[in-house]
């Protein structure tokens, strides 16, 4: 499995939009500039960030990102699944059925193979929806809580 960095980014901005101040919105082209990113493939990140309910979009002069859900309510799985999807990660391509002949025995080895990368799929996600966006503000440092990005 691998994991874009996308989500890396998505939960940097996160962060960065608990910590804001005020809550007041933060514009994309300031946050691009933070995380070092163009802001046309961040653009893309936030569109989907704003489709699963975790930001929102605000269009005024002073307008630009926010958080949409308490911080308490965002979970590393929303964030994940907000930008790899909610399908499973999980897809053979049935290269051992070309391969091998005994097709009983592949059936059944494909089966546990499968089976076995499930549940570790099942355990990954079950331990990103422990963890939330207020998890991660715990490691902010004192004095730091609260920052002006704009």
């Amino acid at each position: 499995m691998k994991m874009s960095s996308a989500v890396e980014q998505s939960l940097v901005v996160l962060v960065m939009l608990a910590l804001q101040k005020d809550g007041l919105p933060v514009k994309s082209h300031v946050l691009s500039e933070h995380l070092e990113v163009s802001e046309s493939y961040l653009k893309k990140t936030m569109r989907k960030l704003v489709v699963a309910n975790l930001v929102k979009a605000i269009a005024s002069k002073e307008g630009g990102f926010k958080l949409a859900r308490n911080t308490n309510d965002i979970t590393l799985l929303d964030v994940y699944e907000a930008i790899e999807g909610e399908d499973s990660f999980i897809h053979s391509t049935q290269l051992a059925d070309r391969v091998f002949p005994a097709k009983t025995a592949v059936a059944e080895g494909t089966k546990e193979v499968l089976s076995i990368v499930y549940e570790a799929e099942k355990d990954f996600k079950k331990r990103l929806k422990r963890t939330s966006i207020a998890d991660l503000l715990l490691f902010a440092k004192e004095g730091e809580e609260i920052v002006d990005w704009r």
